[in-house]
């Protein structure tokens, strides 16, 4: 019976190291998880303030060039200056939309490092058995 009693002990205490250890690793891939998805936020953001940005000045530029059409200006310097103005207001949109699309070509997807965290552990784990 005491062998019996010492089996079941030592059982129940790996049993529970091993609970220990499992919560540990799943505290970390949520923390992870957390962390990733602040990091997601973040980007959908910035990624949100550049695309306003692109259609304000988009459309400041399309208001230009119909004002510099319609307006009534001296025929040498006011249609040329609105065009300018207009024509920059068109760059600036264009410059922000390319910074957009440049940021999200760069950025990972969402929850990268979690899937390879995750794929790095089960790896780990049939390795081992």
């Amino acid at each position: 019976m005491n062998r019996l009693s010492t089996g079941i002990f030592g059982f129940t205490g790996a049993a529970t190291r091993l609970g220990g250890v499992a919560t540990q690793i799943l505290q970390d891939r949520l923390e992870l998880l957390a962390l990733e998805l602040r990091e997601a936020k973040i980007r959908f953001v910035q990624a949100l303030v550049l695309v306003c940005l692109g259609v304000v000045f988009s459309l400041l530029g399309l208001v230009l060039l119909m004002v510099a059409g319609v307006w009534l200006l001296p025929p040498e310097w006011r249609i040329y200056g609105l065009a300018t103005l207009a024509v920059a207001s068109l760059i600036a949109g264009a410059a922000a939309f390319r910074t957009l699309v440049r940021a999200l070509a760069q950025n990972p997807l969402a929850f990268d490092q979690s899937v390879a965290e995750l794929k790095k552990d089960a790896t780990c784990f049939l390795t081992k058995n």
